[in-house]
C-alpha cells in the first residue's frame, strides 16, 4: 500500500514538474514573440521619425518652343526650330534640428549647361540624363538679434534677383550668408556669397564674390523694396576660357565687375497682386578695348495675379529689357531672351492660367534683337513657348 501511494506521489510530482517546464516554455517563446514585436516596433518607430524630418518637393514641365531667328547669325534664310523640351526636379529639405537643415535636389538635364534645366526631346529614345542640382545645409542662428542664414554646398542664390544677372536654373556651389532684421514695417537685410566659378582654371580659380542690400518698407500706398548688389567675378580677366557649363562666351579680356540696382513696388489691385519693378546693371570692371561702351544692362516690367493654386487663377507679365555685350556674365544670365545670349533688346510677355491645383498652363513669347548689329545686318529673335506646368 505504501509503495502504491509512493507510487502515485511520484507520477504526480512528475505531472506536476512537467506542466511547469511545458508553461515555462511556452511563456518564453511568448516572451521571444513579444521580444521581436517589439524590436520591429521600435524600428519602424525610428524610420517614421527619421522620414518625419524630410519635405518633399518637386516639378515637371513639358514645353513646346518655337524659335526663329533672321539677320547677320542665319546669313541669306530665316531659321526656323521647334523643339519639345521637358525638366524634371524632385528634392527634398531634411531637418535636422529647429535651425538646421540639408537639402538636395535632382534635376534635368545634368549635362553640358549651368543655365538651363530643360532636356530637349530629340529621338533615339535614350536617357536624358539627371544631374545633383542641389546639396546644401542651411544654418539658421539668432545672432545678436539678427536673423541669420548660412548655406554651403549647391543651393539657389541668396539674392534678391532677376534674369538679367541669374537665370532662374543656376545653383551656384560655395557659401553664402544671409543676415536680416525687422523693425516695424522695415526690413533690412545683407546678403553674401562666396562662389567658385571654374577650379581648374589655368592659374588662379575664378570666383564669384556677390555682396547686397535690400531694404523693404511697407507703407499706405503698397509695398517698397530696394536693392544694391555689386558682383565681382575674381580671376576672370586673361583666362582662356569660359566658366566649366557655359553656355555663353565669356569676354576674357575684360573684368567682371556688375554693380545691380533694383526697384519695384507692389500692392492688391481688385483682389490680385500687382508688381511694377525696374532694374539697372553696370559693368563698372576695367573693360577690353573697342567694348568699353557695351557695358549697361537695364529692364522694366509689371507682373500681375497668381496662378496654380486653383481652377482658374492667373496671372499676366510684360517686361522691356536691354543687355549689350559687355554687362553680364552670359554663362550665369537668362538663357531664354534672346537666344541665351547678351547683346540684345526686347520684350517678353507671356501669362499663365490654372487648371487645378498645382498645375498650370503658361505662354510665352520674345520678340528680340540685336542692340547693336554685328555684321551686315542686326540678328532678330522671336520664340514662343507653350508650358504645362506640375507642381507637387
Amino acid at each position: 500500500m505504501l509503495k502504491k501511494s509512493f507510487l502515485i506521489c511520484a507520477l504526480a510530482s512528475s505531472m506536476f514538474i512537467g506542466g511547469i517546464s511545458s508553461a515555462m516554455a511556452e511563456m518564453s517563446e511568448q516572451e521571444l514573440r513579444l521580444t521581436a514585436l517589439e524590436e520591429k516596433q521600435q524600428a519602424n518607430d525610428q524610420l517614421l521619425e527619421i522620414l518625419k524630418r524630410f519635405t518633399w518637393h518637386g516639378d515637371l514641365r513639358t514645353r513646346y518652343q518655337w524659335e526663329a531667328t533672321q539677320g547677320s547669325a542665319a546669313g541669306a534664310h530665316k531659321l526656323d526650330r521647334d523643339r519639345i523640351r521637358l525638366r524634371f526636379r524632385i528634392g527634398a529639405t531634411v531637418h535636422m534640428s529647429k535651425n538646421l537643415d540639408i537639402g538636395f535636389r535632382l534635376d534635368t538635364p545634368g549635362v553640358g549647361t549651368i543655365d538651363s534645366g530643360n532636356a530637349t526631346l530629340d529621338g533615339g529614345f535614350g536617357s536624358k540624363g539627371i544631374d545633383l542640382g542641389r546639396a546644401y545645409f542651411n544654418y539658421r542662428p539668432n545672432i545678436m538679434g539678427l536673423e541669420t542664414s548660412v548655406w554651403g554646398g549647391k543651393f539657389a542664390p541668396n539674392f534678391m534677383r532677376s534674369e538679367i544677372v541669374w537665370d532662374s536654373d543656376v545653383n551656384p556651389e560655395g557659401f553664402a550668408e544671409s543676415f536680416s532684421k525687422k523693425l516695424g514695417d522695415t526690413k533690412v537685410e545683407a546678403n553674401f556669397g562666396q562662389f567658385l566659378l571654374d577650379e581648374n582654371n589655368p592659374g588662379k580659380e575664378i570666383w564669384l564674390m556677390g555682396y547686397q542690400g535690400v531694404l523693404s518698407q511697407k507703407t499706405g500706398i503698397g509695398k517698397f523694396k530696394f536693392a544694391v548688389a555689386y558682383y565681382d567675378v575674381v580671376n576672370s580677366e586673361g583666362t582662356t576660357s569660359a566658366p566649366t557649363g557655359s553656355s555663353g562666351i565669356l569676354n576674357t579680356a575684360s573684368e567682371v565687375e556688375m554693380l545691380d540696382i533694383m526697384a519695384e513696388w507692389s500692392e492688391k489691385i481688385m483682389g490680385q497682386k500687382l508688381k511694377i519693378f525696374g532694374e539697372y546693371e553696370q559693368n563698372v570692371g576695367k573693360l577690353a578695348a573697342g567694348v568699353s561702351d557695351l557695358d549697361t544692362a537695364w529692364q522694366i516690367g509689371a507682373k500681375y495675379g497668381k496662378s496654380g493654386e486653383k481652377f482658374g487663377d492667373y496671372d499676366l507679365k510684360v517686361i522691356y529689357r536691354v543687355v549689350q555685350s559687355s554687362a553680364v556674365l552670359d554663362s550665369i544670365s537668362d538663357s531664354d531672351f534672346h537666344g541665351g545670349n547678351s547683346n540684345g533688346r526686347g520684350f517678353e510677355a507671356g501669362g499663365s492660367i490654372g487648371l487645378r491645383k498645382g498645375v498650370k498652363l503658361a505662354l510665352t513669347y520674345f520678340d528680340t534683337r540685336d542692340e547693336r548689329a554685328i555684321g551686315d545686318s542686326p540678328q532678330e529673335n522671336q520664340t514662343f513657348q507653350a508650358d504645362l506646368k506640375f507642381k507637387f
